[in-house]
């Protein structure tokens, strides 16, 4: 009781310590630095940080970086200057920044009402999809902590429309993508909405173009760097190449196996073998052009999506959303990753139903019990954030069009490629969404209770006081 009484004092204070002890809770049950490198890609981030805070291969590795954003491999390369080959001291880093995260979180609740971001932000501190995915090498957390801002100054232009707020939301914006390139869209068709916001609320066409000009320029100064480059270099106005493998090793083998069962790993064997053929083709410099052979990639994943059924595309893009909203975080923590389990990806079966029963029921053991309990503990939250948005779309449906087209956005990007790190992007507003009806069901206690008290207090004048002694 009386660290909640504390807690709505100093609201942001409580979030932001509570956070942090329950992150650096957990970074001190890990063992070993295996378990920071728990997911794929995590070892690569760690190795290009290695290569970029050496003197000799600092401009060589960011010149040649060409399928990763830099800003996340530079946040690695200061850190192993300042601590040496460290990884617990980059989780470490990583918990102080996310439990800024939460804390925003918190400030982005307290917009809908007070007590709504207190539990937005208490939500956000035991988080497990947060806790577990900010002691994991890979730029969910930098990322997640620099849009968590550009949605905060967002929201808070959207109610005063201030130059400053678009400029910070801009810059925000701007280093989230300096992190992961998938944003760009997203800032891309926010400058016309700040635009319009800001010529509405100051009927002035010159404010508006100077504030979406702000917006623009702050969001575009972190990556302007590697937009020449590109451009220069390579000829191509593409911030990564990745898109290329995205399409072609992900989404086209992952619609093959929903249309026709074909497994997973066979369609991606297939698919190398398409493109190795079509780049032999190719002449040299389009063979070391890397954003030339992503052009090669995404031509020959549009021609095999092309060639099956729409509905299998539309299917296999619900089952990736289904699963990246309900999977647990759980099953991401490095203690449970190293269970014995098999690949869902490799799990055979048509539909998202056959494979689950299959990867669930037929080799049974602790892991699968864990996912269980996991998507169990998943289904009164995912009401929560659904009764939620229900509420938030009656009271303030602007701000219920923008969350739900951002939650739709990155689920339609993510498409049938499914992993709870995936949600880490929409988490939140998932958890606003979720603290919106809680305050609420508080908030009416707390009336229901103060008018019993005031019927009793009519009744019976001296029945609150207390009694002489």
């Amino acid at each position: 009781m009386l660290f909640w009484q504390g807690a709505r004092s100093h609201p942001l204070i409580a979030v932001f310590l509570l956070s942090l002890v329950v992150r650096l809770g957990n970074l001190a049950l890990l063992r070993g630095n295996s378990s920071f490198f728990a997911e794929p890609d995590a070892f690569a981030y760690w190795m290009l940080g290695t290569a970029v805070a050496k003197a000799d291969g600092f401009w060589t590795t960011l010149s040649s970086m060409t399928d990763r954003m830099p800003l996340y491999p530079l946040v690695l390369a200061g850190i192993q200057s300042a601590f040496g080959s460290a990884p617990r001291a980059a989780a470490a880093a990583q918990a102080v920044l996310d439990a800024g995260t939460c804390t925003l979180i918190a400030a982005l609740g307290t917009l809908i009402s007070p007590l709504t971001g207190l539990i937005a932000g208490m939500l956000a501190a035991v988080s497990v999809t947060l806790v577990v995915f900010s002691t994991q090498l890979l730029t969910d957390t930098v990322f997640l902590f620099f849009f968590t801002v550009m949605l905060l100054a967002g929201a808070h232009f959207l109610l005063r429309a201030s130059m400053g707020a678009a400029a910070l939301a801009g810059l925000a914006g701007g280093l989230a993508l300096a992190t992961r390139p998938w944003i760009a869209p997203l800032l891309i068709a926010a400058t016309p909405l700040i635009f319009t916001v800001a010529i509405i609320r100051s009927r002035r066409v010159g404010v508006a173009c100077v504030t979406a000009a702000l917006f623009a320029t702050a969001a575009a100064a972190p990556i302007a760097p590697i937009l020449l480059r590109n451009v220069t270099h390579y000829g191509s106005f593409n911030l990564t190449s990745q898109a290329g493998d995205h399409l072609a090793f992900w989404i086209v083998p992952l619609v093959k196996q929903r249309a026709y069962g074909t497994p997973y790993e066979i369609s991606v064997q297939r698919m190398q073998a398409l493109y190795e053929q079509r780049l032999a083709e190719r002449s040299f410099e389009a063979q070391s052009n890397p954003f030339a052979r992503a052009s090669m990639k995404v031509e020959l994943a549009r021609q095999q999506l092309a060639r099956l059924p729409l509905k299998a595309i539309v299917e296999s893009w619900i089952d990736g959303m289904v699963v990246n909203l309900a999977a647990p975080a759980l099953i991401a923590d490095p203690r449970v990753r190293a269970l014995p389990k098999p690949s869902f990806y490799e799990t055979p079966g048509r539909t998202l139903w056959e494979r689950a029963r299959a990867y669930l029921f037929e080799h049974v053991g602790r892991y699968q019990v864990l996912l269980a309990l996991g998507i169990a503990g998943m289904l009164p939250f995912l009401a929560l954030e659904s009764i939620g948005f229900i509420m938030l779309a009656r009271n303030k449906p602007w701000a219920a069009l923008v969350a739900g087209a951002l939650i739709a956005y990155f689920l339609l990007l993510n498409g049938p490629v499914a992993s709870p790190k995936y949600r880490l992007p929409i988490e939140p507003m998932l958890i606003v969404l979720a603290a919106i009806p809680l305050a609420r069901w508080s908030e009416q206690r707390t009336r229901t209770r103060c008018d019993a008290q005031k019927r009793l207090s009519a009744i019976e004048p001296g029945a609150t006081q207390a009694s002489p002694a």
